[in-house]
């Protein structure tokens, strides 16, 4: 919604902070059986995406982004359930490499692969992954020119914000609801992608 230069590379590269604290803080828990499989569908997914978002018109962006993030709204809040195995293992990372190419949100596909397991394992999992996972759609975006200097400057300046992020979640989680919580950030999110598509109309 501030601007559309800090998508997809800079959120990519600077959630990176946040996620890879996550993944140390709960490293015992990270589910390694399936986590190659995943990788190896976000590289084709990354690849996919980083080549549509070279491929498109600037004042087209933001309807890509912001279809995007509806879609990941919508992957969310439906809560649907994919059985983890190898396969669904394979086409989450797809999903995930192409969503987080084309707009910088790519766990919601993950997530819903994980939906049914333990808190910590969800959360060690996810943040694991999409560390991995950023480093290898930012390779993407490079190779399709859509990271450069430029775009590690707009992700240093979203670095503090993660990492004040990450201080009070640690002290404000417990006096939340997780399911409400949950409704507040959809809404947020799905505010935010049609804004974001009704000015680029």
């Amino acid at each position: 919604m501030i601007s559309l230069s800090f998508l997809p590379g800079p959120l990519v590269i600077g959630s990176i902070s946040i996620s890879g604290l996550m993944a140390w803080r709960e490293r015992r828990h990270i589910d390694l059986g399936r986590i190659g499989w995943i990788l190896a569908g976000t590289i084709v997914g990354a690849t996919l995406g980083a080549w549509l978002v070279a491929g498109i018109s600037p004042e087209r962006l933001g309807l890509l982004f912001g279809g995007m993030i509806l879609a990941g709204v919508v992957i969310t809040a439906l809560g649907l359930h994919l059985p983890l195995n190898r396969i669904s293992a394979t086409i989450a990372g797809i999903g995930a490499g192409a969503m987080g190419a084309s707009s910088g949100i790519g766990a919601p596909v993950v997530a819903v692969l994980y939906q049914r397991e333990s808190g910590p394992r969800v959360r060690a999992t996810l943040a694991y992954i999409y560390t991995l996972a950023s480093v290898l759609i930012a390779l993407a975006l490079a190779l399709f020119g859509r990271l450069g200097s430029n775009e590690f400057g707009y992700a240093a300046m979203l670095v503090p914000g993660y990492m004040l992020g990450y201080y009070l979640s640690q002290r404000v989680t417990r006096h939340f609801n997780q399911s409400s919580t949950r409704y507040i950030v959809l809404g947020v999110s799905a505010a935010a992608a049609l804004s974001l598509i009704y000015r680029s109309i």
